[in-house]
């Protein structure tokens, strides 16, 4: 019964090492048809993922400095806005500056007008005054010189001679 012990456990050591043989066999087969495939799959998995966040971060990237960008291109506009303002107001003050002071010289040129002719018809009006004052005396001078005068019709005279005078005073004014 030895023999065939050793029979068995030969046979059986064979077959566990055929089976092994195959076993590494069938791995390497396995490995070389699958593993290979799976690993380039695996690997090109990868790269695509890693090329897409790449892209995402150079994206993001573009992103902030296109965001850097504009917010520096809206301070500059609102700046521009704020001198736009700034010299319109200046403008403003500058143009109702300017009519304040034509109205002045207007309203100055319309007073030196107005008495300049105050003035001119004052003088009209005393000429005229004057020579009602000369044809009066004229006609004093001519009763006087038409009849002697007393002391009494002197007296009444003058009288007579200031209420004419009055009297053109009155119409003149």
């Amino acid at each position: 019964m030895g023999l065939e012990w050793q029979k068995i456990i030969q046979s059986l050591n064979l077959t566990i090492i055929a089976n092994w043989i195959n076993f590494a066999i069938l791995v390497a087969v396995l490995s070389w048809l699958l593993f290979r495939p799976a690993k380039k799959f695996i690997q090109e998995k990868r790269e695509k993922i890693k090329s897409r966040i790449d892209n995402a971060q150079e994206r993001e990237k573009t992103a902030e400095e296109l965001k850097a960008q504009r917010k520096e291109e809206l301070e500059e506009a609102r700046e521009r806005r704020q001198d736009i303002i700034e010299k319109a107001e200046q403008r403003a003050d500058k143009i109702v500056e300017e009519a304040r002071e034509e109205a002045e010289e207007q309203a100055s040129r319309i007073v030196d007008r107005a008495k300049k002719e105050a003035e001119q018809e004052k003088r009209e009006v005393l000429e005229e005054l004057e020579e009602q004052y000369v044809d009066v005396a004229m006609v004093g001078a001519e009763r006087v010189l038409k009849r002697e005068i007393s002391r009494e019709d002197h007296e009444e005279f003058l009288d007579s001679l200031f209420e004419d005078l009055q009297d053109k005073e009155l119409d003149l004014g």
